[in-house]
């Protein structure tokens, strides 16, 4: 058979560019040079197929591989040929400092704010790509990348950057895609129903976020103190860090008033300046805090000082100030999250409630119903589009208003502009307009169309014309 069973000395004979090396046959140039592997045989040959009629120079895979041709080599030990080059990309990412943050809601908040409270010598890479670190692939952003486009990310970066904070997805945990990477510390937000798409239950999802924590993958944890957060630390067999406004927790919450957050960390009485907003923004900073505190890493006054800095990432409870009224913008798209964000609001602003929200095609459609039954907390309901994707819009509004009362004051307006102009038209000093769902997002995907769509930027205009 044609260049099959390779040994690792016949790579490590290559006279390799690896500025070249690519993963993908989306990121197929001139000269390209692609390391690919998969268990399914049929989808491996197809994209090595694939990436021959793109022109790839050469396809380094496994003996999986049923492919023959002369430019095709299939290792027997793909996997010592795939580190390789990765260290040959970026020779010192696995010693990076890495930081793991996993849970439902609340990853990107506390990884933005753990950025914040480090330093400039940090990366966050999570569902918010503000630096557009992934200009390099034209693959799909994913919440947390696969280990080759991390690899090549941080090959990318400042020298001085020794940091590097990951939103962890439980599909990223399942499929392994950080494989080789061990955090110095990780950290638990919260659960709640999402992704039940993927997976069987809410017992197989906890299971999966309680990956990342197991000693081999993570030196230390830390996780709030609910009921899901004991779990997670049953589950170890070493104990975690845990957060809560008990005195037996390491960090216990004292009060926030005031925007003047009181807190104990090791005993040790914190008091300072707190200017973030939105339901669970507390406890969101307090395991950043946590985070960064217990890495031993980083000087405590330092820490301590940058408290009063901190600001909620864009589309996290962003709110955006009209002459007599608050308009938020927010990422909220579970049924938990949206009851809590309906009534963090209402309990801030004092006010009626208008909110606005769909959901996303393709993705788990048990919780729909679910989410029209959280948004009842607010006094006026619109449904629009999300993200529909390939589903029929239409279907995916009706799956959310079968769990709404049909007293409730709730309508259909799919066209998400449309729906906001209807909304801002009902807004006065006695109501808050929560528009929920994509947050940070700057596109729409309806069809097979991606369309350029900013919920603040399109709010921003409807004002403007107003």
């Amino acid at each position: 058979m044609v260049n099959n069973n390779l040994p690792f000395e016949h790579y490590i004979e290559l006279n390799i560019d690896y500025s070249k090396v690519v993963n993908s046959t989306l990121d197929i140039e001139k000269d390209s040079i692609l390391c690919i592997q998969l268990d399914n045989v049929e989808k491996l040959d197809n994209l090595i197929l694939e990436g021959l009629n793109k022109g790839t120079k050469l396809v380094l895979t496994s003996s999986n591989s049923t492919i023959e041709n002369e430019n095709v080599y299939r290792y027997k030990n793909y996997e010592k040929v795939f580190y390789d080059i990765l260290k040959k990309i970026c020779p010192d990412y696995k010693t990076k400092n890495y930081f793991g943050i996993t849970g439902t809601n609340g990853k990107t908040t506390t990884g933005y704010l753990l950025k914040q409270l480090i330093g400039s010598t940090s990366a966050f890479v999570g569902t918010v790509d503000e630096e557009n670190y992934f200009n390099f692939t034209k693959e799909e952003h994913l919440t947390t990348p696969k280990l080759f486009n991390l690899v090549k990310l941080i090959s990318n970066l400042n020298s001085d950057i020794d940091s590097i904070i990951l939103e962890v997805s439980s599909h990223a945990i399942k499929q392994e895609r950080l494989k080789d990477i061990n955090f110095i510390i990780s950290g638990f937000t919260n659960l709640s129903q999402d992704h039940l798409d993927y997976h069987t239950n809410m017992d197989e999802y906890l299971m999966t976020k309680s990956e990342l924590f197991n000693k081999e993958i993570s030196n230390k944890f830390l996780f709030v103190d609910t009921e899901y957060g004991q779990q997670i630390n049953l589950r170890q067999n070493y104990r975690g860090i845990s957060i809560g406004n008990s005195s037996s927790n390491d960090i216990e919450f004292l009060s926030y008033q005031n925007e003047i957050i009181s807190f104990k960390i090791d005993g040790i009485k914190i008091q300072e300046n707190l200017l973030i907003t939105g339901p669970e923004s507390v406890y969101n900073f307090l395991l950043a805090f946590g985070l960064a505190y217990y890495s031993q890493l980083y000087d405590f006054e330092i820490l301590k000082n940058n408290i009063k800095t901190l600001k909620n990432p864009p589309g996290r409870y962003q709110v955006l100030d009209t002459n007599e009224n608050s308009i938020i913008v927010d990422y909220s798209h579970t049924p938990d999250a949206i009851e809590k964000v309906i009534s963090y609001t209402r309990d801030l602003y004092q006010n009626e409630i208008i909110v606005l929200f769909g959901a996303g095609g393709n993705r788990d459609k048990s919780k729909r119903s679910l989410m029209g039954q959280a948004s009842q907390l607010a006094n006026k309901i619109i449904i629009t589009n999300d993200n529909p994707r390939s589903e029929n819009p239409m279907e995916i509004a009706k799956d959310i208003l079968a769990g709404i009362d049909l007293q409730k004051d709730a309508k259909i307006i799919l066209d998400r502009r449309d729906a906001l102009e209807e909304a801002i038209s009902f807004l006065n000093e006695k109501t808050t307009l929560l528009v929920l769902g994509k947050g940070h997002e700057k596109n729409q995907e309806i069809g097979d169309r991606i369309l350029d769509f900013d919920d603040v930027v399109v709010i921003k205009d409807i004002l403007g014309n107003k």
